[in-house]
């Protein structure tokens, strides 16, 4: 009885450290697996992301026959105009571990991240499809006076601002037309 009392005690001191040890020896494998599949599919899955949000794009337009976002106010000059009101969209995009890799190295050498620049872009038209789709979806013959804001989000534990991550969020009137 008093073995297994022993054993209880020592159990319960013991746990987290065996817990911690599997953690590190999970993660010590994982990590680098991780890695590998980044580097074997991140630019690939970027470039899917990219084609499906033009695919959309396309069809949106197919549909319509026309953008229904514009950064103009030409619904001022239509007489017409029953209803307005806020419509918007928003997305958080990040490169992935190679990705960053990539960037940093391409820091090392100078010029533009190119990197950066697809995932920012891709996210861009990712955020401004959404918004096209939100509006037809809450019935807004058009979007006017349409912006997009970009906003880093990078950790408060990052002691050198490094960027982990984008977030976009568009915006404009939706507008209805008698």
């Amino acid at each position: 009885m008093a073995e297994f009392a022993i054993l209880g005690i020592l159990g319960i001191f013991a746990l987290p450290f065996l817990l911690l040890t599997l953690f590190w020896a999970i993660y010590g494998i994982a990590m680098p697996l991780m890695f590998i599949w980044g580097m074997l599919t991140s630019g690939r899955n970027l470039d899917k992301m990219i084609e499906e949000t033009n695919a959309r794009e396309r069809s949106t337009r197919a549909t319509l026959g026309r953008d229904p976002l514009s950064t103009v106010d030409r619904w001022m000059v239509r007489s017409d105009v029953t209803n307005s009101g806020l419509i918007y969209a928003s997305g958080v995009f990040g490169p992935s571990y190679w990705q960053l890799m990539i960037a940093w190295v391409n820091n090392l050498t100078g010029g533009s991240v190119t990197v950066f620049q697809k995932v920012i872009s891709a996210g861009r038209a990712e955020v401004m499809q959404r918004l096209r789709e939100n509006a037809i979806e809450a019935g807004w013959d058009d979007v006017v006076n349409v912006r997009i804001d970009t906003a880093d989000m990078t950790p408060q534990s990052s002691q050198r601002g490094r960027i982990r991550g984008v977030e976009v969020f568009a915006y404009g009137t939706g507008i209805k037309y008698s």
